[in-house]
């Protein structure tokens, strides 16, 4: 068995989480008036997040909280697919996804190993979302590394971006795993966002995993449809 074919398995879902009554209405309070005092207490802020991705928002996470366009750039990508590594304003389509950029700690993190998508199954439907996330903490000469990736997040920001102008990433063939799509949205155009939601390590309700950067960059080349290229 490969490694790709092995990837879904290290994919988790995320939790089940059953809102009050009132907190839809909040949400939509909180998005209307930009006023986030509304978010009711005690709610997971990532499920605002969700509940902006379904109404048709796209979200972009960032470490700063003082964006007020957002420029086109071709990102740092080692995958397989050619739509990661275009040029453009990345956005998503899921809450989760853009929380992972906006909470890694860029002065201790050097880079950043995820995914996030769903597997078309033999009728033709797709799976739930499922999610990955691995971090790279800089070598600091003979320092400790961590081994809890939450210990290399640190509070950001996720902005809410309208959808015009992006085009959705296509579903693709993944050798060895199948058909699958990604919630990755990319505009060539300067982008204002509307909103900027404030968000910290603690609204992250995943696990996170730690790797060694130049180890798996080495096996990502060697195997570009390898993920996670893990032991």
């Amino acid at each position: 068995m490969t490694e790709a074919l092995r990837a879904d398995g290290w994919m988790l879902e995320a939790p089940r989480v059953k809102l009050p009554a009132t907190a839809l209405d909040a949400f939509q309070a909180a998005f209307e008036t930009r006023d986030l005092t509304h978010l009711p207490p005690g709610v997971p802020r990532w499920l605002f997040l969700e509940w902006l991705a379904r109404e048709g928002w796209l979200l972009h996470g960032s470490s700063r909280a003082d964006i007020q366009t957002f420029e086109a750039r071709t990102p740092h990508d080692l995958s397989g697919d050619p739509f990661s590594g275009r040029t453009g304003v990345f956005a998503s389509s899921d809450g989760l996804w853009a929380l992972m950029y906006a909470l890694r700690d860029k002065s201790e993190v050097k880079r950043m190993l995820n995914m996030v998508m769903q597997r078309r199954g033999p009728e033709g439907q797709w799976s739930t979302t499922r999610y990955f996330l691995s971090l790279a903490p800089y070598d600091r000469g003979g320092e400790v590394q961590p081994t809890d990736g939450r210990a290399l997040l640190r509070p950001g920001s996720v902005y809410v971006l309208p959808p015009e102008g992006f085009e959705e990433m296509p579903p693709y063939q993944w050798p060895g795993v199948g058909e699958v799509r990604e919630p990755q949205w990319i505009n060539p155009n300067p982008v204002r966002p509307v909103l900027c939601v404030p968000m910290s390590p603690a609204d992250f309700p995943l696990p996170v995993r730690t790797h060694h950067a130049d180890t798996i960059d080495a096996r990502c080349m060697a195997d570009p449809w390898g993920f996670p290229w893990l032991d």
